[in-house]
């Protein structure tokens, strides 16, 4: 018994490493680079990181250029990218093809972004 909670311990606790990790990555020059609590990153086309604000969304616009909203974001019918006005919100497409939003839905925007600094 004490084998197996030792080996759950183990696990839960390199899951938890990987999660905190997740959103740390190398930027064009290999420096490491986090972004905020609760938020995801990518690179951009030059490679460096890009994130969304803590509890928003980030996708890649139609030129391939990352943008970013409040809340979480999704990509209409016409490749518009619309994310919900309120932190951690939820954004879905309806059954006519719209963006439907926590709080609304606000268009994405490359403004809404933050480039975190690389760690020393």
């Amino acid at each position: 018994m004490k084998r197996r909670s030792a080996l759950l311990f183990v696990l839960l606790a390199c899951s938890f490493a990987h999660r905190a990790a997740a959103d740390c990555m190398p930027n064009g020059s290999g420096k490491m680079v986090c972004g905020p609590p609760e938020s995801s990153c990518m690179q951009d086309r030059y490679r460096e990181v890009v994130c969304s604000p803590s509890g928003g969304g980030i996708a890649l616009d139609r030129y391939q250029n990352p943008v970013c909203g409040a809340g979480a974001c999704v990509r209409d019918v016409r490749g518009d990218i619309h994310c919900s006005r309120t932190a951690r919100g939820s954004a879905a497409i309806d059954m006519n093809a719209a963006a439907a939003c926590t709080d609304g839905c606000a268009p994405a925007s490359a403004a809404m972004c933050v480039k975190p600094a690389p760690s020393n």
